[in-house]
């Protein structure tokens, strides 16, 4: 399964302007190829993936925001060597064991 993890509080608070947010996103089958993150719900744009890129590691990334006055949700998806995608969502796990699906960051931009 794919995943990818925003390095921000959730939910968070950032300054207006240019933002540089990180994360890092991981496959256990593979290696991160494609990170690309939503701003607005609709369009995706790609993240710049660090140089270091181990199968079955994470992978580091990072993705300039310009952050406008306002409620955001921030969404990341991940895509590896073997056609992998991060879903949009999974079936419920009552567990919660495996959750791989795109999450929704909420950011208020102040």
């Amino acid at each position: 399964m794919v995943k990818s993890a925003l390095e921000l509080p959730f939910p968070a608070t950032l300054g207006r302007g240019p933002q540089l947010l990180t994360g890092r996103s991981w496959s256990g089958e593979g290696r991160i190829t494609r990170v690309e993150v939503s701003v607005d719900g609709r369009h995706w744009r790609p993240a710049h993936l660090d140089w270091r890129n181990e199968e079955r590691a994470w992978r580091q990334w990072s993705f300039l925001f310009h952050a406008r006055p306002g409620a955001h949700e921030i969404r990341v998806r991940a895509r590896d060597d073997r056609g992998n995608v991060q879903p949009d969502q999974v079936p419920f796990n009552e567990q919660g064991y495996l959750f791989g699906a795109v999450a929704r960051h909420p950011v208020t931009v102040a």
